[in-house]
């Protein structure tokens, strides 16, 4: 019995995995068409750069781009199943080193926006929806939609001018990696985390105000009531508790929206994180480069939606008895 009940709840979990890689298969396809109809090339990019007169189909042929499209994705896939991303066309440099030398840099600074929207926005939806109807509830619903209406590019600005420039508390531009310099490495990436983290704070508060103001008003909270638990246990631990799920999923989404927004702020603060190899490899047509980092998000992407789907069926009884009838 204990076998058919983890097989049962391993098997969601499978399926789901299966799931993600006929979606990674899928998106590579439709990447790799899409990058190849963009106007010009690899050979185009690299003449501009060089100002030489050699033959653009010279430096195809060299490149391996005169083979039809099919032989170039099938040579291209083959590389990635035994942990190849290819070469960069630009610098010759492998495609995986510079990502596993980029990616930290992006995923650190989305792990700092996500941590401090959760100290701040979290307590503060619990608490406005506490206070439901209320002057403060009031104010926190209007400056969290000042959050959302700002971009986070203008409000990175408007940090660096007044925290950086202004008081000197933080460095503008910039990075040192963790492993040399801990604070230093906080103090380059706090203001990029905070312009991300307004915006996806004041998401948070609107949905954990929501979500607590429905578990608040349901019977099981009245029923805690009437058996005379504090009201600080009750909303805590009882209502909190109940809206986990909704927090778990807000934040993959979060997540994913993030990663996304990156691609600005590493330009404004001079990040060396995976903007930057993105839109080189735009510029110059670099058909490994660029298809290296999106599948790198598109796993990205789709671990996430793995991560949240498991949690929310682990925080959730009624999705675990779900999964095990």
């Amino acid at each position: 019995m204990k076998w058919i009940r983890h097989r049962r709840s391993v098997g969601p979990v499978l399926g789901r995995s299966v799931s993600i890689l006929i979606t990674a298969f899928l998106t590579t396809v439709m990447t790799f068409g899409l990058i190849h109809l963009v106007p010009g090339g690899p050979a185009e990019a690299l003449i501009g750069v060089s100002s030489t007169d050699v033959d653009p189909a010279v430096i195809e042929q060299r490149l391996g781009l005169d083979k039809p499209l099919y032989e170039q994705y099938l040579r291209w896939l083959s590389g990635v199943v035994h942990g190849d991303l290819g070469t960069s066309l630009v610098n010759n440099a492998p495609v995986a080193d510079q990502v596993l030398h980029r990616l930290p840099v992006s995923a650190e600074l989305v792990g700092l926006a996500l941590a401090l929207s959760a100290v701040v926005a979290v307590p503060l939806g619990v608490w406005t929806a506490y206070r439901a109807g209320r002057r403060s509830d009031g104010v926190v619903r209007a400056v969290s939609g000042i959050g959302l209406a700002v971009p986070e590019f203008f409000l990175a600005i408007v940090l660096i001018d007044v925290f950086a420039v202004g008081l000197g508390l933080f460095p503008a531009l910039g990075y040192v990696p963790f492993g040399k310099d801990p604070v230093a490495n906080l103090r380059h990436l706090a203001l990029p985390a905070a312009a991300l983290a307004a915006g996806a704070s004041a998401i948070v508060v609107r949905q954990v105000r929501a979500a607590m103001i429905d578990a608040l008003s349901s019977e099981y909270v009245r029923a805690a009531r009437a058996m005379g638990l504090r009201e600080r246990t009750i909303v805590w631990r009882y209502a909190l508790r109940n809206v986990s799920t909704t927090v778990v999923t807000v934040y993959g989404l979060l997540a994913i929206g993030l990663l996304g927004a990156t691609v600005v702020l590493e330009q404004i603060f001079v990040l060396p994180g995976m903007s930057g190899a993105l839109v080189t490899a735009i510029e110059t047509r670099d058909y490994p480069m660029l298809q290296g980092i999106v599948l790198t998000y598109v796993v990205i992407v789709l671990g996430i939606n793995l991560v949240v789907d498991v949690a929310t069926g682990f925080l959730d009884p009624r999705l675990r008895a779900g999964a095990n009838a």
